[in-house]
């Protein structure tokens, strides 16, 4: 299948400053040499503890910061060497939702000016070809035309969310990326809004790559998933394949943090994390070699590669047969 979006050798990181006169002291490897692809009309899943990098990833694939390393192609075209008429392209064919819903619109404008600004930035359609195409996404967000006249602070957090959906449709995008979309929200509204996007990949023909810590959204919503761990995809399956048989130590350490509500329950978590006093801040192997209860010399000195292990199911470890007991 022709990939709608190519990652190849991705690399990002940030400097540490300390001191006065505020002297590089270090660096944080944010993204570490990830390959990763997104094909049309699929939900690419990136999952993992905060502050692994995918955030970072998702600034790096909509131009907003600039890789060290590394090419991010999108539609056949290079974002980051993209300028001009082919950038402002590439800008109209990735759109984002981000997590807060009320932050992310503009507090002093009415909803018709919020959903119709990427068309007068994009130079798309008349003032009134605008209003009508405003009115046609409210709907198909599930609210009403009438509220076009209204202020963000006038709706609901779901609601919000849905207006978010609809600016980010209005120029006719082809990949979405949706940042932790549903983390602001209750549970209810949680279940609706994805509904909605699901309803809308099928109608509009829609990619997402959808951001989340939440397994329980990802899975639902996926159809392949990533599993980021500092920077680095330590697994990559299709959905029902990584839940049904995950091959990574910290994917199965994820899945068994996340809590079942039955008093006494022994913990998921025993054995899988070792007592350690002090995380390896750079390891020069494995990422999770510090953590990792299986770690032998060889994850301490040799990074993984991400390796097809079963049919479209890649992990990058060098244990996992043994943690699998396969």
């Amino acid at each position: 299948m022709e990939n709608l979006l190519e990652i190849r050798g991705l690399r990002k990181s940030f400097a540490i400053r300390s001191g006065v006169f505020r002297k590089i002291t270090g660096y944080v490897n944010a993204i570490d040499d990830v390959d990763l692809d997104v094909y049309p009309n699929e939900t690419l899943g990136l999952v993992g503890e905060s502050g692994c990098g995918k955030t970072t990833m998702a600034k790096i694939i909509l131009a907003l910061e600039k890789p060290d390393a590394g090419n991010v192609v999108f539609n056949g075209a290079d974002i980051h060497a993209a300028k001009g008429q082919t950038l402002a392209q590439i800008r109209r064919g990735i759109q984002v939702i981000f997590q807060d819903p009320f932050g992310s619109l503009n507090p002093r404008k009415r909803i018709s000016s919020i959903i119709s600004e990427p068309m007068i930035i994009h130079k798309t359609g008349s003032r009134k070809q605008r209003i009508l195409r405003c009115a046609e996404l409210l709907n198909m967000v599930g609210l009403s035309e009438d509220m076009l006249g209204r202020y963000p602070h006038e709706f609901s957090g779901g609601q919000r969310q849905r207006i978010c959906i609809a600016r980010a449709l209005a120029v006719n995008p082809r990949l979405l990326i949706c940042d932790e979309p549903v983390s602001a929200l209750d549970v209810s509204i949680q279940a609706q809004v994805i509904n909605l996007l699901v309803d809308l990949q099928k109608e509009l023909e829609l990619s997402y790559i959808f951001i989340s810590h939440d397994l329980s959204v990802i899975g639902y919503i996926s159809h392949r998933i990533a599993v980021m761990y500092r920077g680095q995809i330590v697994e990559l399956a299709d959905a029902e394949a990584l839940f049904d048989n995950p091959l990574h130590p910290y994917t199965r350490c994820l899945m068994a943090a996340v809590p079942e509500p039955v008093p006494g329950l022994k913990s998921k978590m025993d054995g899988l994390i070792p007592d350690v006093d002090e995380i390896e801040s750079s390891p020069r192997g494995c990422a999770y070699s510090s953590l990792c209860p299986l770690r032998e010399e060889v994850c301490m000195q040799e990074r993984p590669g991400l390796v097809e292990k079963e049919s479209r199911h890649y992990v990058a470890c060098h244990m996992h047969a043994l943690f699998t007991g396969s």
